[in-house]
């Protein structure tokens, strides 16, 4: 009888700020873009203004992203761009579940 093998998984290792599908989503697309503008990236992860907002003032407070006022145009822009704090944050959170994905073919 062959035994079964058993990777294991801290699921408290899952970084909270990331694991949420439009701060994943976003992040991402950030990630993507080095810096990208508020309604380009509403537009990219298909989210309202208001809850935009909101994830982006929760990744700000997390230190993940950082954003400013583009003036250089006829509008105001706002940009958010990745910090090397969330980078790193992204980039651990992939390898964490990269290592949760590792499974064989035959499920």
């Amino acid at each position: 009888m062959r035994r079964p093998k058993y990777i294991i998984f801290d699921y408290t290792k899952i970084d909270s700020i990331i694991h949420n599908r439009l701060r994943l989503s976003m992040l991402s697309s950030i990630a993507y873009s080095e810096e990208i503008d508020f309604s380009t990236l509403k537009n990219t992860v298909k989210a309202t203004d208001g809850n935009l907002g909101k994830q982006i003032q929760i990744l700000e407070e997390s230190g993940y992203i950082v954003s400013r006022t583009d003036t250089s145009g006829k509008r105001p822009q706002k940009m958010v761009a990745l910090t090397n704090k969330g980078r790193n944050a992204l980039v651990r959170y992939k390898k964490h579940v990269m290592t949760l994905l590792q499974f064989q073919d035959s499920i």
